[in-house]
């Protein structure tokens, strides 16, 4: 089973090596399937990348993070499966063993070979109390932080944060299965490491645009959805059950 690997990044080029890069190599991927999509203001600089790591392509994005992604929809052949993975990704790890996974390749198809022509994702941290380590199918949260999908080129996002949640909708809309690997979690440090979006926002505004934008996925499927509110301010996004 074929596949590509898909970076969307801004302002991270130190990060995207010593990190993300460096955990693919460490898994024996072959990088001739790693695609980075770079913010146009970033592309000069990871354009470097391609003399360094043979076989990574570089290719010049759009701004921002949701019109980065339906560039990369717009990119691929309808039916391509593509795994996309954040720029400050350090490792996925077994969360029975609390140990890095031992075969990445292996993971990445056994996954698409279970969700069939839909979505899949994993745990958004590596921490077993938030999981209930299992596999399950169904309406949930995949974080696009590392997640694999099915190529379909009508599902278009319109959200600037938030867009991974539309994805589980949209892809569930369409009778897509959705599967989330729960036992399986990802080691990233989420809102701290420098660039990408925090590059343009600061936390305050961060927080306001991630509300608007729970907001606004509240009242186009309130079927599917609810809220949830933390101490700072910050609305969670959950899914409803039983649906």
């Amino acid at each position: 089973m074929d596949y590509v690997i898909t970076i969307p990044s801004y302002n991270r080029f130190s990060t995207i090596l010593g990190r993300t890069l460096k955990f693919l190599l460490s898994h024996n991927i072959d990088m001739n399937k790693v695609y980075i999509f770079a913010h146009p203001f970033s592309y000069d600089e990871y354009k470097i990348i391609e003399q360094k790591i043979e076989g990574v392509k570089v290719i010049e994005s759009k701004g921002g993070i949701m019109h980065s992604r339906n560039y990369i929809t717009e990119y691929f052949n309808e039916g391509t499966n593509i795994v996309s993975i954040d720029d400050d990704v350090e490792e996925l790890i077994d969360l029975n063993t609390n140990q890095p996974i031992n075969d990445l390749d292996g993971f990445i198809k056994e996954s698409f070979s279970m969700c069939g022509n839909g979505l899949w994702g994993v745990c958004a941290l590596t921490n077993k109390f938030y999981s209930n380590m299992k596999d399950k199918f169904g309406l949930q949260s995949i974080v696009a932080t590392f997640c694999g999908y099915v190529n379909i080129k009508s599902i278009v996002l319109t959200l600037d944060v938030c867009e991974d949640h539309e994805r589980v909708i949209k892809y569930y809309q369409s009778n897509k299965t959705v599967l989330k690997r729960s036992w399986v979690g990802i080691k990233t440090k989420y809102w701290k490491t420098a660039g990408g979006l925090q590059t343009e926002l600061d936390c305050l505004k961060r927080i306001q645009l991630q509300n608007f934008c729970a907001s606004e996925l509240k009242k186009r499927y309130p079927e599917y959805v609810f809220h949830r509110t933390r101490k700072s301010g910050l609305i969670d996004i959950r899914f409803k059950r039983n649906i």
